[in-house]
């Protein structure tokens, strides 16, 4: 939603962050993967060839200068952790290096799960609501 916000730079180190996460708990999902599409889409950018041998979280991480740019990954990250529903602690774990990178303050990262799992139902809602 809001990562047309990002660079260029930022939206590919994005993408490399959420393949990051949405691999760490070794179950890529199927939601997940729709999610991630998504992403792709929504920063018109074809995805990234993701290779965890030669990813750096500090790296990527660094990437994100702007604090409003920090908290975006943050709150988009949070929406590819609760797509399906499990938050492995590998997840959880990652999100709380994130945090600690960025030095946001860990009650944002609440705040920003809570309304994420709040989308996630509303996506569900809306995708029923065309069938119906």
């Amino acid at each position: 939603m809001f990562l047309n916000r990002l660079n260029l730079g930022e939206k590919e180190a994005f993408l490399h962050l959420a393949h990051h996460i949405a691999h760490s708990d070794k179950n890529f999902s199927s939601e997940e993967q729709v999610v991630i599409a998504k992403y792709c889409m929504e920063m018109q950018m074809d995805d990234i060839s993701y290779n965890h041998h030669n990813f750096d979280l500090s790296v990527i991480l660094d990437t994100f200068e702007l604090e409003s740019h920090k908290k975006i990954a943050l709150l988009e990250l949070m929406a590819l952790i609760y797509a399906d529903g499990v938050v492995s602690e590998e997840e959880q774990s990652l999100i709380d290096m994130i945090v600690e990178h960025f030095d946001l303050n860990p009650n944002l990262a609440i705040t920003y799960r809570e309304w994420a799992k709040g989308i996630s139902a509303l996506l569900l809602q809306g995708e029923a609501l065309i069938h119906l």
